[in-house]
């Protein structure tokens, strides 16, 4: 696979970021792991200074202290980062919640599978398309993958 950088994560719970964190590294994906959502302005404030942003976001809607839609419009509201696409993870839809995340700058909703074989089946679809078929812009700088 093509090296178009890193992935940064938002998720609060650990199950899941334990899940996430064996996906990405089978598939040999750049990430970094962030657990409450008030740590995702200042990492990429850090990352923005030395060239490393991360090349997509992944947001859980269901994160603390702030929700991901919260988080959204706080990157979104950033120049600097308003070119990061923003994928945004929720656990029940709703409508006009998608409708929201859309208007405010989401590049995808995804719902979070129940079961493992839809979740491998969703992470390998995501990773190919926004690391194979998608154009998204080339980081300054490459990032060596997170053990977080």
């Amino acid at each position: 696979m093509l090296n178009k950088g890193y992935i940064l994560m938002l998720e609060g719970d650990e199950h899941d970021r334990e899940l996430s964190r064996n996906y990405f590294n089978n598939l040999e994906v750049q990430f970094e792991l962030l657990k409450l959502s008030n740590e995702v302005i200042p990492f990429l404030k850090d990352k923005h200074t030395t060239g490393e942003l991360p090349a997509l976001i992944l947001l859980t809607l269901n994160s603390v202290p702030d929700n991901g839609l919260d988080v959204l419009k706080q990157i979104k509201s950033v120049d600097a980062f308003k070119h990061i696409p923003v994928i945004i993870l929720g656990e029940h839809t709703q409508e006009e919640l998608i409708k929201e995340c859309y208007a405010n700058g989401a590049s995808t909703f995804i719902n979070k599978p129940f079961n493992i074989s839809l979740t491998d089946l969703s992470i390998k679809t995501f990773v190919q398309y926004w690391f194979e078929v998608a154009q998204i812009p080339t980081p300054q700088k490459l990032y060596n993958k997170s053990q977080s």
